[in-house]
């Protein structure tokens, strides 16, 4: 019950955004607005204010374990997603984008809400510690594992389309595989063709003929295919990379408007850049959304980084701010005052003499973050609820339009549909086997707190920041979009049944303070 109405709360608040976004009260600058001072403000003061006064070492020796956590849930969604996956027909060149999106669940948004939901339901430990401090021991190592394995998968996938197209002789000696708009079900180079008024070609989905019949790739076909726009002075290569964006869709027939609107309107990416470039401010010089997510000395000759030292130095600037956003920073720093000297803690906070009816000498720091703190689920969840209305609308990557090709948007859903079962079904129960055997075996013996956590975050839907990593990465955009989009319609009814077993599952077999 106290799952249920926790849910039911969060989808009241989301139920409020939606409300605002179809009275035109709300739009993409107001949303951006609201998730910008809940990411950046809210969330680290409200991760700040409930680390920092129970942060001691016994922190470390009770919940360390969590810290391996997103390894655990990665690998396990990884090995699911491509299982599930193959079992419907998935294409290799776009298996890895199912397998990311089914690998990282949502850690911020999803689980601080509910579990700020859920207040006293979930006691603290026997050594004072909530499930909230618990939470934030996992944060602070998923995105090493998201930000490191998530864009290597997603490239994965450019590397097999570029390894087809060369078997196909499409691919030329300087093509590296970038690809306009993301991978696609039908090739780059001869899938928008028009073989007449009215048909495209999907490779995938047509006779092994198919590529024979369409039109050769020649600059005459460029020139007829994308109008006056192309230069043809120019290396076809890399006219192609350029203009092939033409038909402006994805390769089941998605419009970049439609694929964008599952992107959070201020992800992690936009907030390591304002927290941590060097003006403090983001600017036209420095787009948070146009930047490499892995170093590119990845994979380069040492003539290539000479060459390019100052891209490596700035991807590796880049790869770091993802690693400690705010959110990230927040509980870092908390962690390092509260075990450190005992003086410098009470500075801010002070049980001894807060009882007594006193004020520490910063106490008014903690006061205010606590005050912030308090605003991150109603901000998120309204920006949540109105970033829906288009999600779910015409505009929407589930939208019964678009020029998917023969079967196309039968199969996105298809994909999606085996994506959200693994995430979301399969993934949590898996997760709760295994730590079902890790207690067994090793007798643990971790409180309710701890594994209440430990459960809710691989049963969360797809974290919103892949779809920013697929556009980011030019893989994967129609899978990541449509597969975020249907999990969030479909998370509070999913949430309230798996989260009910889940937890009462922890109550009953795992926790040690609750036998």
């Amino acid at each position: 019950m106290a799952v249920t109405s926790a849910v039911l709360k969060i989808g009241l608040l989301v139920a409020v955004g939606i409300k605002l976004e179809l009275k035109k009260m709300l739009d993409g600058p107001k949303r951006k607005c609201l998730s910008a001072l809940a990411m950046d403000i809210c969330l680290p003061c409200l991760l700040f204010s409930d680390v920092l006064p129970e942060a001691n070492g016994e922190l470390i020796k009770e919940g360390g374990l969590l810290l391996l956590w997103p390894f655990l849930y990665a690998i396990v969604g990884c090995l699911l997603g491509v299982v599930c996956c193959l079992l419907v027909g998935t294409p290799m060149q776009h298996l890895g984008a199912a397998a990311a999106c089914v690998a990282f669940p949502n850690v911020n948004g999803f689980p601080v809400s509910i579990i700020a939901a859920l207040g006293s339901a979930i006691p603290k430990s026997s050594h004072g510690f909530s499930p909230m401090v618990f939470l934030a021991l996992i944060q602070l190592t998923d995105g090493l594992v998201k930000y490191t394995v998530g864009p290597a998968i997603f490239k994965r996938d450019l590397a097999a389309i570029r390894a087809a197209r060369e078997k196909r002789g499409e691919a030329g000696p300087d093509d590296h595989g970038d690809l306009p708009l993301g991978a696609s079900l039908r090739t780059i180079s001869v899938g928008s063709f028009r073989k007449n008024s009215g048909d495209i070609v999907d490779l995938d989905a047509a006779t092994p003929n198919a590529a024979a019949e369409a039109p050769a790739l020649t600059a005459a076909n460029l020139a007829k295919a994308t109008g006056p726009a192309v230069d043809l002075s120019v290396d076809l290569t890399a006219s192609m990379k350029e203009k092939l964006s033409f038909s402006g869709k994805t390769a089941f027939g998605l419009t970049e408007g439609q694929y964008r609107t599952v992107e959070p309107d201020w992800s992690r990416f936009d907030a390591g850049h304002l927290l941590w470039s060097p003006s403090g401010r983001l600017t036209a010089n420095n787009p948070p959304l146009k930047e490499p997510l892995l170093p590119k000395s990845a994979g380069q000759s040492a003539s290539q980084k000479k060459k390019n030292s100052p891209t490596v130095e700035t991807s590796w600037g880049e790869f770091l701010r993802q690693l400690a956003p705010p959110q990230v920073t927040a509980v870092l720093l908390a962690l390092l005052l509260g075990m450190g000297p005992s003086w410098l803690k009470s500075l801010l906070y002070d049980p001894e003499i807060v009882r007594k009816g006193g004020v520490p000498v910063l106490g008014f720091i903690m006061g205010t973050a606590k005050a912030l703190g308090g605003g991150f689920v109603p901000l998120q969840m309204i920006s949540l609820g109105g970033r829906l209305v288009n999600v779910v609308g015409d505009q929407g990557p589930l939208a019964a339009t678009g020029e998917a090709g023969p079967r196309g948007r039968r199969r996105l859903l298809k994909i999606c549909g085996a994506v959200g079962i693994a995430r979301m079904l399969l993934t949590p129960f898996v997760v709760y086997g295994i730590a079902l055997t890790i207690d067994q075996v090793f007798d643990v013996q971790k409180p309710f707190a701890f594994w209440a956590p430990a459960l809710i975050v691989p049963a969360m839907p797809t974290a919103n920041n892949m779809s920013t990593m697929a556009d980011l990465v030019g893989s994967g955009r129609s899978i990541t979009a449509a597969g975020v989009a249907m999990q969030l319609v479909t998370s509070p009814v999913v949430l309230a049944i798996t989260l009910s077993i889940l937890l009462a599952g922890a109550q009953n077999n795992l926790a040690a303070d609750m036998a």
